[in-house]
């Protein structure tokens, strides 16, 4: 078992598991204490083992080398050099002596610190009304109907001839929603895996409307623009007797007119 310079054995060969102090260091001598001499306050002149008094750290009283109450070491101080005592209501600052702090470190190092102030968030005045944003998309939709009016025109103008392409006797009325941003226009085919978002395969059958005939695409403001995808008997917009470019964008709106093969017109509306 190794000895410490102040004398003790010691399980451990680093630091005395007595005193704490560095094995295979010089030998501590003992220095004499005065009477006048104080530690954190205390008179240890008349304190040895065993001796009466108070314990310098706490103020319990002593009954043996370690105070019960919060484990100063009496011998281990007595070793070491001597302080003045502190004035009366002032308290010892610096380094831990013995393995104790003065009162104050210790109560700076357990009291937690004080919360920052959070600043709250302002309360809107009442009856204040935050307008909403404007919105830019415009929602459509799209009524198909058999338009007479659409029909007698061309008849007129020579386009198609009456008899080979009979004005349908129930005409009927047919609403697709907008509801996605591009929507295709034509007559659907299972055999040809052709699937269009606005299908008029009918009733009525309008025989010159073609399975891919126009787009409606939604541009990046709400808008909409109409696209004739290279159909065989064209779109026209409007009334007009020439049909649109093919494959060319035109901007459409509320209450504009697509019309398509022989009597079939698209109305859009809000």
């Amino acid at each position: 078992m190794a000895r410490c310079p102040a004398g003790h054995e010691s399980q451990t060969n680093d630091y005395c598991d007595t005193c704490g102090a560095v094995m295979g260091g010089s030998p501590l001598t003992p220095a004499p204490v005065l009477e006048s001499t104080a530690l954190l306050g205390a008179d240890l002149g008349s304190a040895g083992p065993g001796a009466g008094g108070s314990c310098p750290n706490c103020g319990a009283e002593r009954g043996g080398r370690f105070c019960e109450e919060c484990g100063f070491d009496y011998e281990l101080a007595e070793l070491l050099p001597s302080v003045p005592a502190a004035s009366a209501g002032q308290a010892e600052a610096g380094p831990e002596l013995n393995g104790h702090a003065p009162a104050s470190a210790a109560a700076a190092a357990t009291d937690p610190p004080a919360p920052e102030p959070v600043a709250a968030d302002p309360i809107p005045a009442e009856n204040t009304q935050i307008p909403d944003a404007p919105s830019t998309s415009r929602a459509l939709a799209v009524v198909v109907t058999a338009d007479r009016e659409y029909y007698t025109a061309q008849v007129e103008r020579g386009d198609i001839i009456e008899s080979e392409f009979p004005f349908p006797k129930y005409p009927g009325e047919r609403r697709f929603a907008l509801d996605t941003d591009v929507i295709r226009i034509g007559r659907a085919s299972a055999s040809r895996g052709i699937a269009v978002e606005i299908d008029l395969t009918g009733p009525p059958l309008d025989p010159a409307v073609s399975h891919l005939h126009a787009q409606l695409s939604r541009d990046q403001d709400g808008g909409w623009r109409l696209v004739d995808l290279g159909s065989a008997n064209g779109t026209r917009l409007n009334g007009a007797e020439q049909p649109v470019p093919v494959e060319t964008e035109i901007p459409v709106a509320a209450g504009d007119r697509i019309h398509v093969g022989v009597w079939t017109t698209l109305t859009l509306e809000a």
